[in-house]
């Protein structure tokens, strides 16, 4: 098992793809997503409240979606972490 989680990859249309670049790629989607609904949001605050809160929310959720990837990133490392210690021990 390889203790680098940049060394592995998969396949992407023809392009690999590390675990770190996914993460890139889908931090970018979530950051494109959010500064959308921001502008929604600014657009329509004066002529559709409902749709103006929908961007609203929609800016949260990126954000909530963004702050659960890390922390499923980082449990992932510890476990890995653990994981491989307890390799070496033995």
């Amino acid at each position: 098992m390889s203790s680098n989680l940049d060394e592995r990859t998969a396949d992407r249309g023809g392009v690999k793809m590390s675990s770190v670049q996914k993460l890139l790629d889908i931090s970018s989607r979530l950051s494109h997503l959010e500064q959308a609904a921001e502008w929604v949001a600014k657009e329509t605050v004066h002529t559709d409240n409902a749709i103006s809160q929908t961007g609203t929310l929609i800016c949260v959720l990126a954000e909530e979606v963004r702050e659960r990837v890390c922390a499923l990133v980082l449990e992932l490392e510890n476990d890995l972490k653990e994981v491989l210690d307890c390799d070496k021990l033995n």
